[in-house]
């Protein structure tokens, strides 16, 4: 997965709108500093809107119509309270990530110590497939697929019938 695709996951998660399939994918023990740097990034990219804002509020408001001012101050208000927010519950996330890294793989539940087992084998059946030269079917790249969260097992059957 491209990091474009991984940051989008990330804010999706922050909004509570990610499956739990990639809710599970972002807490794996081999994403957690990848997961990690995309909410820092996140966070920077707040911080700059934030100031972004303030400057802009300052700019404009000298040259708007006094009669105008008081709103534009009110809309940049609430779009710095919406930002403020959505930040707040990026660090809730860092926290979470943070400190997963910090229990290591000993501290994950056992259902994302399972999901890393099953990550392995999927990753070790790809590798062998690769290595002996195995032409891939379609429930091998569903498979594969599930690897980067993405469930690619819809319309298989109809798939295998245009493969044989």
């Amino acid at each position: 997965m491209d990091q474009q695709e991984f940051d989008r996951i990330v804010s999706e998660d922050v909004k509570n709108v990610l499956s739990s399939e990639k809710q599970d994918y972002l807490r794996l023990n081999e994403n957690l500093e990848r997961w990690k740097k995309s909410l820092l990034k996140l966070l920077e990219n707040l911080d700059e809107q934030i100031s972004g804002l303030g400057q802009d509020e300052a700019v404009i408001t000298e040259k708007l119509p006094t009669s105008l001012v008081s709103s534009y101050k009110i809309e940049t208000d609430e779009k710095k309270t919406k930002i403020g927010r959505f930040r707040f519950y990026v660090t809730q996330k860092l926290s979470e990530a943070e400190r997963m890294i910090a229990l290591g793989e000993s501290g994950q539940e056992e259902d994302l110590r399972l999901a890393s087992f099953y990550r392995n084998a999927i990753l070790e059946h790809r590798s062998i497939m690769q290595h002996y030269d195995f032409e891939p079917t379609p429930i091998d790249h569903a498979l594969w697929n599930s690897i980067d969260g993405v469930w690619s097992f819809v319309d298989l059957e109809q798939q295998l019938d245009q493969w044989n």
